[in-house]
């Protein structure tokens, strides 16, 4: 996991956590939503119904989850993400999710995370909130775990995160349509100061195209093992034994330039070294040695085809109707 405490755009500390309450205060508690633009979150008041303290956990969980039917602010808890059971342990209550939790972009995760823990603490007998994901504690991007928030967590810690919160334009390649050759992706990407560069653009060339016209290049499930780059700019990537499956509809030349080519878009790197579990992976199909190092190959990448089918979506798109109509009776004839 990488996911980090992390968000002030321009308002106060305080603002920039909980947003703007939209009940006149005479509530005894306040339930937390997402911002619909995903910069904050939102308090809205609310009369917890409960008396006991499970029913009452029940009740904020059930609120969380629901639709607000609101265009301002959303479901806390994301589609994709469910609660499957809770635990309440001295204080602390400790909430197990199951889905794909690492689909959410770092600005979103933080926000959702604040707000389920600020609307579960205000229950008398919660003090802390404690996440696991796929019954295992959530961790951070230093892989330690996050361990046991408060409010006050949120507070005192989303300045410092935003501090070492970074953006960044990545060109990724992915698969073409026929597989035959790589097509770039630009995408603007947050990360962590302590995320190093070409880890963060291997973690968004697995997670795969944000184009459906785009096919993902490395097998599905392929970990990262480690990634470093040497002081004459060869980047030694070392992956797990998935990266050897063959691809229905892709050439390995196209995962191999997927990752190399993705990576040497970084000034500091011009050569990639590949390696499966540290040794010389076998992908019998590709032109070059991969005992060496791979210098980028600008020859196998597509310039054209998404442009291309742009520019036919448009001329459909604004094509006379008379001319529409002329090719519509072209076509019977």
């Amino acid at each position: 996991m990488k996911r980090l405490l992390g968000l002030i755009l321009s308002c106060s500390l305080m603002l920039s956590l909980t947003g703007c309450s939209t009940g006149s205060g005479e509530y005894d508690s306040k339930i937390y939503y997402v911002n619909t633009d995903k910069t904050s979150i939102t308090a809205v008041d609310y009369d917890i119904q409960a008396t006991d303290t499970e029913h009452q956990i029940s009740e904020v969980i059930d609120m969380l989850g629901k639709d607000t039917g609101e265009i301002d602010y959303i479901t806390t808890i994301p589609s994709g993400l469910e609660l499957k059971r809770w635990e309440l342990n001295d204080g602390t209550l400790e909430l197990y999710f199951v889905g794909d939790y690492d689909s959410l972009d770092v600005y979103t995760e933080v926000l959702v995370r604040a707000a389920i823990v600020k609307s579960l603490v205000q229950i008398k007998k919660v003090k802390s909130v404690f996440f696991y994901v796929n019954n295992a504690p959530l961790t951070d991007s230093s892989g330690e775990a996050v361990g046991a928030m408060t409010a006050d967590t949120f507070i005192d810690d989303f300045g410092q995160e935003t501090d070492s919160l970074l953006s960044t334009s990545l060109t990724l390649y992915f698969a073409s349509a026929d597989g035959m050759s790589v097509v770039a992706e630009n995408r603007q990407v947050y990360y962590s100061r302590n995320v190093s560069i070409e880890k963060l653009v291997m973690e968004q060339l697995l997670k795969g195209p944000d184009d459906s016209r785009l096919l993902p290049a490395l097998p599905a499930g392929t970990k990262l093992n480690s990634i470093s780059v040497s002081d004459d700019g060869v980047c030694i990537a070392n992956f797990d034994a998935t990266l050897e499956t063959a691809i229905t509809g892709v050439t390995e030349n196209v995962t191999l330039y997927s990752i190399v080519n993705s990576l040497t878009e970084l000034d500091s790197i011009k050569q990639v070294q590949i390696l499966v579990n540290g040794e010389t992976p076998h992908l019998s199909n590709v032109e070059v040695d991969l005992s060496n190092a791979v210098p980028r190959n600008d020859s196998i990448i597509n310039f054209t085809s998404l442009e291309e089918e742009e520019t036919y979506l448009e001329e459909d798109e604004y094509l006379p109707e008379d001319e529409e109509s002329l090719e519509e009776n072209t076509t019977q004839e």
